[in-house]
């Protein structure tokens, strides 16, 4: 047999040549096929797990998309694996099959952890928000509208709700147990063919005490609502009847969440103080369709809402408002900015006017807490 070219190893076994360079591999053994009895029995039989941290699987979101990091991810441990799953094909989905389980947005209220409900002051997140369809909710709006009769108004609230102390959970979002709020909020109303002259500004405040757990969330609130006349107003119509309108009001009230995306809800008002032609009883009612979905990349998608309310004062009467549009929901605080279109019938939203009846269409702009 000739002599190997220079660089060429043989294996003296089979004598099959190697590639050049290369070392002659370790014919022993590999320890992994040695019974080691140093090895204690406890660990025996146990499946290999690496030491290295493994990335949590991110679950969809309504609409398609996922919280990636940075975004404040949220992640379920548990995800496939709890009996009390139940999947829903949520309305924000968009045509996509994307679906989500209940449980991971609290629906059924197994979201707890085991963890304690904590006392936490000043909450980020406030747990009842305010109703979408509602005229008179606490927030930063602008509506520019045509009044049946009137011409083109400017209807504007200046108000916002925070939260002052929890007793319940700690996420980031979706949080359960009982919150003390307080709320306040200006509802002027400014008429484009009299130069922008106030015609009329309602006051309201007020502190609910609130509860939240899984599919359902009540309410008791206490409110304060006062309605004054534009100065400009009165030097024009020095004739006109000034009621002084005012309610101090407590409130029952409750919601229902049959998907994520979907709230029904009903209160029940009581005004233990009147003046200006007020009467005690208030009923109001509604649906709000809102994607709980963050904005990703900035893309809006679609709300609509729709509220009904009934007043003692004009005879079981009342008016009905529908708001329709696209929203955006931040990442890091659960704040919506809205903007379409807000269509009412009924009774004046402007209480000092309560006794006239008012068809307005128009286009606006909410920013909710």
């Amino acid at each position: 047999m000739p002599p190997p070219a220079p660089g060429v190893q043989w294996d003296r076994n089979s004598d099959s040549e190697m590639l050049p360079g290369f070392p002659k591999p370790d014919d022993r053994p590999s320890p992994l096929e040695l019974s080691d009895p140093s090895i204690p029995e406890a660990l025996s039989g146990q499946p290999y797990s690496s030491s290295v941290p493994q990335p949590p699987v991110a679950l969809p979101l309504p609409g398609g998309h996922t919280f990636e990091s940075g975004n404040g991810p949220y992640f379920s441990e548990n995800y496939g694996t709890t009996g009390q799953e139940q999947w829903l094909n949520s309305p924000s989905a968009m045509g996509n099959s994307q679906s989500y389980p209940t449980d991971d947005y609290c629906l059924d209220g197994y979201c707890d952890d085991g963890k304690p409900w904590q006392w936490t002051l000043l909450p980020a997140e406030v747990l009842y928000k305010s109703y979408l369809g509602g005229p008179r909710e606490p927030r930063f709006a602008s509506n520019i509208a045509y009044l049946k009769g009137t011409g083109w108004i400017w209807e504007l609230e200046s108000g916002g709700r925070a939260g002052l102390l929890r007793y319940g959970t700690t996420r980031h979002r979706f949080n359960e147990g009982w919150q003390l709020d307080i709320w306040g909020a200006a509802f002027p109303r400014l008429n484009f063919v009299e130069s922008l002259d106030v015609d009329a500004v309602d006051f309201k405040v007020g502190v609910p005490i609130t509860w939240t757990k899984g599919r359902f969330q009540a309410k008791m609130e206490w409110y304060h609502i006062s309605s004054h006349l534009g100065d400009e107003f009165l030097l024009k119509n020095p004739g006109f009847n000034r009621l002084d309108y005012l309610r101090d009001s407590i409130v029952l009230g409750g919601g229902f969440f049959p998907t994520p995306d979907v709230r029904i809800y009903a209160d029940a008002d009581y005004a233990y103080n009147t003046n200006g032609g007020a009467e005690p009883w208030h009923f109001q009612f509604g649906v709000d369709y809102s994607p709980i979905c963050v904005s990703e990349h900035g893309i809006p998608q679609p709300f609509m809402a729709v509220n009904g309310l009934i007043r003692q004062e004009v005879n079981y009467s009342g008016g009905v408002n529908f708001v329709a549009g696209w929203q955006w929901r931040g990442h890091e605080k659960d704040s919506l900015f809205r903007a379409g279109i807000q269509y009412y019938a009924g009774q004046s939203l402007q209480l000092s006017f309560l006794n006239e009846y008012e068809e307005l269409l128009g286009f606006g702009l909410w920013y909710d807490f």
